[in-house]
């Protein structure tokens, strides 16, 4: 159970400190250099905050968290405890992967506003296009094809991502990928793309263009839609129709989720433009449509 908490941050110049006296929690905050009393207050619903802060796992957060890069590098931090009579003191100028939930319990203090981190949590798309005519195949429902819809679902707080594939008449497939590593660096390294499709959304609303595709009776169109939610509480939602329609920031998002699903077939991820799409997130000028036509006039 713990006894004493104190959490430092000197980008705010913050500190708060919480303790937990005669089965009451108390805390206290204040910023810059520590006054020569500390305005200790009870702490409502403090019970509460003492349950969240549990399943925030701080007993388990490393000694040190050192940023590798510059993009990770973050003001200093220092969180110091006494749990169980154990003392422990945690400093560090990069987030624990956890660090949003560490968060949202400090910010539950009065007084306390530490900023939330603008990170995806989880992120959805739906995919819809016409299955290859399967001439001969006694499995087929009808040899002219059909709907073939996929559906991609990746969820910071389970780390998992899981890819649903729904085969008109052939049945359904499923995929999980349960990572606590690679699903929290997927969604970082697919942000900058996720961020340029809001900016893109955002344009062409303004120019009154309409990003949604409407339903066409008794013709499979190929279309995607996208969702994802942010810590923050953004929320974006975009659609775009045919493959040839979609940006190169998509590309380059769907390049970076099939490197994590490297042997999974998938439409979506393992297309035409597969290659292409890797191309472009690795930095290079070609054009999907233009990469893949280059590759079949090869063929």
């Amino acid at each position: 159970m713990l006894d004493r908490l104190k959490f430092h941050m000197d980008e705010q110049s913050l500190t708060a400190v919480v303790a937990v006296k005669n089965r009451q929690v108390h805390f206290a905050c204040y910023h810059g250099d520590a006054p020569e009393t500390i305005p200790w207050r009870v702490l409502e619903n403090g019970r509460r905050f003492l349950r969240h802060l549990e399943r925030v796992h701080i007993t388990a957060w490393k000694k040190r968290y050192a940023a590798e890069t510059d993009e990770e590098r973050v003001s200093p931090w220092e969180l110091s405890f006494i749990v169980d009579g154990v003392k422990r003191r945690i400093t560090g100028d990069c987030y624990p992967e956890n660090w949003p939930s560490f968060v949202d319990v400090m910010n539950e203090l009065p007084g306390v506003a530490i900023p939330k981190i603008h990170q995806v949590e989880t992120l959805s798309m739906v995919y819809e296009g016409a299955l290859a005519p399967v001439v001969g195949n006694p499995y087929a429902p009808r040899q002219a094809g059909g709907k073939l819809v996929e559906k991609l679902a990746i969820h910071r707080g389970k780390h998992i991502l899981i890819l649903t594939r729904h085969k008109q008449g052939f049945g359904a497939e499923r995929h999980a990928f349960d990572s606590i590593r690679n699903i929290p660096i997927l969604l970082k390294r697919v942000d900058p793309s996720l961020t340029e499709l809001t900016e893109l959304a955002k344009k062409q609303a303004a120019f009154g263009k309409r990003m949604r595709v409407e339903e066409e009776h008794d013709t499979i169109r190929e279309r995607i839609a996208i969702k994802f939610v942010r810590r923050t509480g953004e929320e974006s939602s975009l659609s775009f129709g045919p493959r040839a329609t979609w940006p190169a920031c998509l590309y380059a998002l769907l390049a970076e989720i099939s490197i994590l699903t490297y042997d999974v077939k998938s439409v979506l991820l393992q297309g035409t433009n597969c290659e292409a799409a890797a191309a472009i997130a690795a930095g290079k000028t070609a054009e999907p449509s233009e990469a893949a036509a280059g590759k079949e006039r090869a063929e």
